[in-house]
């Protein structure tokens, strides 16, 4: 197979951002990003702030589908999602919280 100009792109001739990139993801897949979203600048915010959504819904509906044969630990589901088990504790009470209010709210 021939080469094409792309073949010639080394990693270490790209900006550092894009270095960072091609570390995490592969020159291949930086190389795709640069042609799909050129010119555009971008920012990644944290992993943390990103799938926050995702964890919640996640720790949730392992709280929901608890059982004694799968019994839902705090500790393991903190380890798992990369949030403190005071985090865990909070999501559940702001869970129960929400619950409660809305069955007082229900009943009236």
């Amino acid at each position: 197979m021939e080469k094409t100009w792309q073949d010639y792109i080394k990693e270490d001739q790209l900006p550092e951002d894009y270095q960072l990139m091609a570390g995490a993801i592969g020159l291949e897949n930086t190389i795709k990003l640069a042609h799909a979203l050129p010119s555009v600048p971008i920012y990644l915010i944290s992993p943390k702030k990103l799938f926050k959504v995702a964890k919640v819904e996640f720790i949730r509906d392992r709280y929901a589908n608890a059982s004694p044969a799968r019994p839902f630990n705090h500790r393991r589901i903190a380890l798992e999602t990369g949030l403190s088990i005071r985090e865990v504790y909070d999501i559940l009470a702001t869970r129960r919280d929400e619950v409660e209010q809305a069955s007082l709210f229900n009943d009236a």
